[in-house]
Protein backbone atom coordinates (compact mmCIF):
# COMPACT_ATOMS: atom_id res chain seq x y z
CA UNK A 1 0.00 0.00 0.00
CA UNK A 2 3.03 2.36 0.01
CA UNK A 3 3.90 4.55 -2.94
CA UNK A 4 7.45 4.49 -4.31
CA UNK A 5 8.64 7.52 -2.31
CA UNK A 6 7.31 6.15 0.99
CA UNK A 7 8.77 2.71 0.23
CA UNK A 8 12.13 4.28 -0.59
CA UNK A 9 12.10 6.10 2.74
CA UNK A 10 11.30 2.93 4.72
CA UNK A 11 13.88 0.94 2.79
CA UNK A 12 16.55 3.58 3.31
CA UNK A 13 16.01 3.57 7.06
CA UNK A 14 16.47 -0.19 7.32
CA UNK A 15 19.33 -0.97 4.92
CA UNK A 16 22.83 0.34 4.46
CA UNK A 17 23.95 2.47 1.52
CA UNK A 18 24.51 0.58 -1.71
CA UNK A 19 21.69 -1.94 -1.16
CA UNK A 20 18.96 -2.14 -3.78
CA UNK A 21 15.37 -3.36 -3.90
CA UNK A 22 13.61 -5.02 -6.83
CA UNK A 23 9.92 -4.20 -7.31
CA UNK A 24 7.81 -6.71 -9.24
CA UNK A 25 4.10 -6.91 -9.85
CA UNK A 26 1.95 -9.53 -8.15
CA UNK A 27 1.29 -11.22 -11.51
CA UNK A 28 5.01 -11.51 -12.25
CA UNK A 29 5.68 -12.92 -8.79
CA UNK A 30 2.96 -15.53 -9.15
CA UNK A 31 4.34 -16.53 -12.55
CA UNK A 32 7.82 -16.94 -11.08
CA UNK A 33 6.47 -19.13 -8.27
CA UNK A 34 4.39 -21.29 -10.59
CA UNK A 35 5.32 -24.91 -10.08
CA UNK A 36 7.56 -24.12 -7.12
CA UNK A 37 7.08 -25.79 -3.74
CA UNK A 38 5.73 -23.43 -1.10
CA UNK A 39 7.06 -25.68 1.65
CA UNK A 40 10.77 -25.30 0.99
CA UNK A 41 13.41 -25.53 3.70
CA UNK A 42 16.94 -24.24 4.10
CA UNK A 43 19.91 -26.22 5.34
CA UNK A 44 23.41 -24.88 6.01
CA UNK A 45 26.27 -27.38 5.79
CA UNK A 46 29.58 -25.88 7.03
CA UNK A 47 32.93 -26.99 5.66
CA UNK A 48 35.55 -28.65 7.84
CA UNK A 49 37.96 -26.04 6.44
CA UNK A 50 37.58 -22.99 4.16
CA UNK A 51 37.38 -23.68 0.43
CA UNK A 52 40.13 -21.71 -1.30
CA UNK A 53 39.64 -19.69 -4.46
CA UNK A 54 41.56 -22.26 -6.51
CA UNK A 55 39.09 -25.03 -5.63
CA UNK A 56 36.00 -22.85 -5.65
CA UNK A 57 35.34 -23.00 -9.41
CA UNK A 58 35.60 -26.79 -9.50
CA UNK A 59 33.35 -27.18 -6.49
CA UNK A 60 30.82 -24.73 -7.95
CA UNK A 61 30.67 -26.80 -11.14
CA UNK A 62 30.16 -30.01 -9.15
CA UNK A 63 27.43 -28.34 -7.08
CA UNK A 64 25.59 -27.35 -10.26
CA UNK A 65 25.57 -31.01 -11.35
CA UNK A 66 24.59 -32.06 -7.83
CA UNK A 67 21.66 -29.58 -7.76
CA UNK A 68 20.38 -30.77 -11.14
CA UNK A 69 20.57 -34.39 -10.03
CA UNK A 70 18.93 -33.96 -6.59
CA UNK A 71 16.36 -31.28 -7.41
CA UNK A 72 17.51 -28.82 -4.73
CA UNK A 73 19.32 -25.49 -5.00
CA UNK A 74 22.92 -25.43 -3.75
CA UNK A 75 24.91 -22.23 -3.25
CA UNK A 76 28.31 -21.56 -1.71
CA UNK A 77 28.47 -19.34 1.38
CA UNK A 78 30.76 -16.36 1.09
CA UNK A 79 31.40 -13.57 -1.41
CA UNK A 80 33.06 -14.26 -4.75
CA UNK A 81 36.88 -14.31 -4.92
CA UNK A 82 37.15 -15.31 -1.26
CA UNK A 83 37.21 -18.63 0.63
CA UNK A 84 33.77 -20.26 0.98
CA UNK A 85 32.73 -21.48 4.43
CA UNK A 86 29.88 -23.82 3.54
CA UNK A 87 26.95 -24.71 1.31
CA UNK A 88 23.31 -23.64 1.64
CA UNK A 89 20.70 -26.08 0.34
CA UNK A 90 17.11 -25.09 -0.32
CA UNK A 91 14.16 -27.13 -1.47
CA UNK A 92 11.41 -29.48 -0.26
CA UNK A 93 12.14 -31.20 3.05
CA UNK A 94 12.11 -34.73 1.60
CA UNK A 95 14.59 -33.84 -1.14
CA UNK A 96 16.84 -32.00 1.34
CA UNK A 97 17.09 -35.08 3.57
CA UNK A 98 18.13 -37.26 0.62
CA UNK A 99 20.45 -34.61 -0.83
CA UNK A 100 22.44 -34.08 2.38
CA UNK A 101 23.75 -37.65 2.28
CA UNK A 102 24.97 -37.23 -1.28
CA UNK A 103 26.42 -33.80 -0.48
CA UNK A 104 28.47 -35.33 2.32
CA UNK A 105 30.20 -37.64 -0.15
CA UNK A 106 30.80 -34.74 -2.55
CA UNK A 107 32.35 -32.56 0.16
CA UNK A 108 34.50 -35.45 1.38
CA UNK A 109 35.76 -35.83 -2.20
CA UNK A 110 36.85 -32.18 -2.13
CA UNK A 111 38.40 -32.54 1.34
CA UNK A 112 35.72 -30.33 2.91
CA UNK A 113 33.63 -32.93 4.75
CA UNK A 114 33.24 -33.28 8.52
CA UNK A 115 35.71 -36.14 8.54
CA UNK A 116 38.56 -33.97 7.30
CA UNK A 117 39.11 -36.02 4.16
CA UNK A 118 42.19 -35.38 2.09
CA UNK A 119 41.68 -32.79 -0.66
CA UNK A 120 41.44 -33.89 -4.25
CA UNK A 121 44.83 -34.87 -5.63
CA UNK A 122 46.32 -35.74 -2.24
CA UNK A 123 46.88 -39.37 -1.23
CA UNK A 124 45.51 -40.70 2.00
CA UNK A 125 47.75 -42.36 4.53
CA UNK A 126 47.82 -46.14 4.49
CA UNK A 127 46.05 -46.37 7.86
CA UNK A 128 42.98 -44.42 6.68
CA UNK A 129 41.62 -47.09 4.33
CA UNK A 130 41.89 -50.77 3.57
CA UNK A 131 40.98 -52.68 0.41
CA UNK A 132 39.51 -56.18 0.65
CA UNK A 133 38.49 -58.01 -2.49
CA UNK A 134 38.17 -54.80 -4.45
CA UNK A 135 36.05 -53.15 -1.71
CA UNK A 136 37.64 -50.08 -0.14
CA UNK A 137 36.67 -49.44 3.48
CA UNK A 138 37.36 -45.94 4.76
CA UNK A 139 37.92 -45.33 8.48
CA UNK A 140 35.95 -42.58 10.21
CA UNK A 141 37.17 -40.18 12.90
CA UNK A 142 36.75 -41.23 16.51
CA UNK A 143 33.32 -40.46 17.94
CA UNK A 144 33.14 -37.95 20.75
CA UNK A 145 31.76 -40.36 23.33
CA UNK A 146 31.38 -39.55 26.95
CA UNK A 147 33.87 -41.25 29.20
CA UNK A 148 33.65 -41.99 32.87
CA UNK A 149 35.85 -39.67 34.87
CA UNK A 150 39.08 -40.97 36.37
CA UNK A 151 37.91 -39.89 39.83
CA UNK A 152 34.76 -42.00 39.56
CA UNK A 153 36.71 -45.05 38.37
CA UNK A 154 39.24 -44.69 41.21
CA UNK A 155 36.42 -44.40 43.74
CA UNK A 156 34.73 -47.56 42.45
CA UNK A 157 38.04 -49.43 42.51
CA UNK A 158 38.69 -48.33 46.09
CA UNK A 159 35.23 -49.50 47.14
CA UNK A 160 35.80 -52.88 45.47
CA UNK A 161 39.17 -53.29 47.21
CA UNK A 162 37.61 -52.33 50.54
CA UNK A 163 34.86 -54.92 50.10
CA UNK A 164 37.36 -57.68 49.28
CA UNK A 165 39.99 -56.74 51.88
CA UNK A 166 40.33 -58.67 55.15
CA UNK A 167 38.82 -61.97 53.97
CA UNK A 168 35.74 -63.09 55.89
CA UNK A 169 34.03 -60.40 57.97
CA UNK A 170 34.65 -60.36 61.68
CA UNK A 171 31.93 -60.65 64.29
CA UNK A 172 29.10 -58.34 63.40
CA UNK A 173 30.73 -57.43 60.08
CA UNK A 174 28.00 -58.82 57.86
CA UNK A 175 25.35 -57.34 60.10
CA UNK A 176 27.05 -53.96 59.85
CA UNK A 177 27.11 -54.10 56.05
CA UNK A 178 23.46 -55.11 55.93
CA UNK A 179 22.63 -52.37 58.38
CA UNK A 180 24.31 -49.74 56.20
CA UNK A 181 22.46 -51.00 53.13
CA UNK A 182 19.18 -50.91 55.03
CA UNK A 183 19.85 -47.36 56.16
CA UNK A 184 20.63 -46.24 52.61
CA UNK A 185 17.47 -47.92 51.33
CA UNK A 186 15.38 -46.27 54.05
CA UNK A 187 16.91 -42.85 53.25
CA UNK A 188 16.12 -43.31 49.54
CA UNK A 189 12.55 -44.35 50.31
CA UNK A 190 12.05 -41.41 52.67
CA UNK A 191 13.30 -38.95 50.01
CA UNK A 192 11.02 -40.34 47.28
CA UNK A 193 8.11 -38.08 46.28
CA UNK A 194 4.91 -38.58 48.21
CA UNK A 195 1.53 -39.29 46.70
CA UNK A 196 0.19 -41.75 44.17
CA UNK A 197 2.51 -42.95 41.43
CA UNK A 198 1.48 -41.62 38.03
CA UNK A 199 1.38 -43.68 34.84
CA UNK A 200 0.58 -40.98 32.31
CA UNK A 201 2.30 -42.44 29.29
CA UNK A 202 1.91 -44.87 26.42
CA UNK A 203 3.95 -46.51 23.67
CA UNK A 204 3.18 -45.76 20.05
CA UNK A 205 4.12 -47.95 17.10
CA UNK A 206 6.93 -46.98 14.75
CA UNK A 207 8.56 -48.74 11.81
CA UNK A 208 12.00 -49.05 13.39
CA UNK A 209 11.77 -47.49 16.87
CA UNK A 210 9.30 -47.04 19.68
CA UNK A 211 7.65 -43.68 20.36
CA UNK A 212 7.31 -42.69 24.03
CA UNK A 213 4.25 -40.48 24.58
CA UNK A 214 3.55 -38.85 27.94
CA UNK A 215 1.33 -36.09 29.28
CA UNK A 216 0.72 -34.16 32.48
CA UNK A 217 -0.97 -31.20 34.11
CA UNK A 218 2.28 -29.26 33.73
CA UNK A 219 5.32 -29.38 31.46
CA UNK A 220 7.56 -30.69 34.25
CA UNK A 221 5.09 -33.46 35.05
CA UNK A 222 4.96 -34.53 31.40
CA UNK A 223 8.77 -34.53 31.19
CA UNK A 224 9.04 -36.62 34.36
CA UNK A 225 6.51 -39.08 32.98
CA UNK A 226 8.37 -39.62 29.72
CA UNK A 227 11.42 -40.53 31.81
CA UNK A 228 9.34 -43.07 33.75
CA UNK A 229 8.01 -44.36 30.43
CA UNK A 230 11.61 -44.82 29.29
CA UNK A 231 12.37 -47.19 32.19
CA UNK A 232 8.98 -48.93 32.02
CA UNK A 233 9.76 -50.08 28.49
CA UNK A 234 12.80 -52.00 29.77
CA UNK A 235 11.27 -53.71 32.82
CA UNK A 236 8.16 -54.03 34.99
CA UNK A 237 8.25 -51.02 37.30
CA UNK A 238 6.02 -52.76 39.85
CA UNK A 239 8.91 -55.14 40.56
CA UNK A 240 11.27 -52.28 41.38
CA UNK A 241 11.80 -51.31 45.01
CA UNK A 242 12.77 -47.79 46.02
CA UNK A 243 16.16 -48.42 47.62
CA UNK A 244 18.42 -45.93 45.82
CA UNK A 245 18.32 -42.82 43.68
CA UNK A 246 20.18 -41.05 40.87
CA UNK A 247 20.33 -37.41 39.79
CA UNK A 248 20.98 -36.17 36.28
CA UNK A 249 21.26 -32.73 34.70
CA UNK A 250 20.87 -31.65 31.09
CA UNK A 251 20.68 -28.57 28.90
CA UNK A 252 20.02 -27.80 25.25
CA UNK A 253 19.78 -25.13 22.60
CA UNK A 254 15.99 -25.55 22.51
CA UNK A 255 13.31 -27.41 24.46
CA UNK A 256 13.45 -30.56 22.34
CA UNK A 257 17.25 -30.69 22.49
CA UNK A 258 17.08 -30.34 26.27
CA UNK A 259 14.60 -33.23 26.53
CA UNK A 260 16.79 -35.36 24.27
CA UNK A 261 19.83 -34.79 26.49
CA UNK A 262 17.81 -35.48 29.67
CA UNK A 263 16.74 -38.90 28.37
CA UNK A 264 20.27 -39.52 27.14
CA UNK A 265 21.63 -38.75 30.63
CA UNK A 266 19.23 -41.28 32.18
CA UNK A 267 20.31 -43.81 29.53
CA UNK A 268 23.97 -43.15 30.33
CA UNK A 269 23.26 -43.46 34.05
CA UNK A 270 21.56 -46.83 33.52
CA UNK A 271 24.41 -48.02 31.31
CA UNK A 272 26.98 -47.30 34.03
CA UNK A 273 25.06 -48.04 37.26
CA UNK A 274 22.24 -50.36 36.03
CA UNK A 275 19.80 -48.42 38.23
CA UNK A 276 16.20 -48.50 37.00
CA UNK A 277 13.84 -45.76 38.20
CA UNK A 278 10.17 -46.31 38.93
CA UNK A 279 9.63 -42.70 40.00
CA UNK A 280 11.11 -39.51 38.55
CA UNK A 281 10.77 -35.93 39.74
CA UNK A 282 12.01 -32.70 38.19
CA UNK A 283 14.03 -30.89 40.84
CA UNK A 284 14.99 -27.77 38.87
CA UNK A 285 13.77 -26.42 35.54
CA UNK A 286 15.14 -23.18 34.09
CA UNK A 287 12.88 -22.78 31.08
CA UNK A 288 14.54 -19.54 30.01
CA UNK A 289 18.09 -20.94 29.93
CA UNK A 290 16.93 -24.46 28.99
CA UNK A 291 18.50 -26.28 31.92
CA UNK A 292 16.90 -29.11 33.87
CA UNK A 293 17.75 -31.33 36.83
CA UNK A 294 15.89 -34.54 37.61
CA UNK A 295 16.02 -37.27 40.24
CA UNK A 296 14.94 -40.87 39.87
CA UNK A 297 14.19 -43.49 42.55
CA UNK A 298 14.43 -47.24 42.10
CA UNK A 299 16.98 -50.03 42.39
CA UNK A 300 19.74 -51.79 40.51
CA UNK A 301 18.48 -54.08 37.76
CA UNK A 302 18.86 -57.81 38.43
CA UNK A 303 17.83 -60.61 36.07
CA UNK A 304 17.05 -62.78 39.09
CA UNK A 305 14.37 -60.36 40.26
CA UNK A 306 13.30 -58.10 37.41
CA UNK A 307 11.73 -59.17 34.11
CA UNK A 308 13.74 -58.16 31.06
CA UNK A 309 11.85 -56.00 28.58
CA UNK A 310 13.31 -54.40 25.46
CA UNK A 311 16.56 -52.56 26.05
CA UNK A 312 16.71 -49.00 24.75
CA UNK A 313 20.14 -48.55 23.23
CA UNK A 314 19.92 -44.93 22.03
CA UNK A 315 17.71 -41.85 22.11
CA UNK A 316 16.74 -40.29 18.79
CA UNK A 317 15.17 -36.93 17.96
CA UNK A 318 13.10 -38.33 15.10
CA UNK A 319 9.49 -37.11 15.49
CA UNK A 320 10.32 -35.70 18.94
CA UNK A 321 7.97 -32.89 19.88
CA UNK A 322 6.75 -30.98 22.94
CA UNK A 323 3.20 -29.66 22.91
CA UNK A 324 1.88 -27.08 25.40
CA UNK A 325 -1.38 -25.13 25.35
CA UNK A 326 0.42 -22.29 23.52
CA UNK A 327 3.46 -23.79 21.76
CA UNK A 328 4.57 -26.73 19.63
CA UNK A 329 8.30 -27.49 19.50
CA UNK A 330 9.65 -30.13 17.12
CA UNK A 331 13.06 -31.36 16.00
CA UNK A 332 12.77 -29.56 12.65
Amino acid sequence: GLDEDALAGVFGDRFRDGASVLLVSAEELRAALAGQSLHGRLAHIPFSQPCGEASRATLQSDLATFAKHTGVAAELCGPAHSPASGVVLSGPREKLIAARLELGALLAHHGLGAGGAAPRGEKRSAGDSVEVGGLVMQSLPARNRRRRSAAAMEEEQAEAEEDSAGGAPGPGGAEGDNGDAAERAKAAADSAPEGKELHQYEYMDHTADVVLHSWGTSLTEAIAQVCVCFFSYMTDLERLDVVTSVEVEASGHDMVDMLYHLLDEFLFSFGTTFIMCRRVEILEFDEKNLRIKAKGWGEKFSLEKHPQGTEIKAITMHQMKILTPTTLTTEE
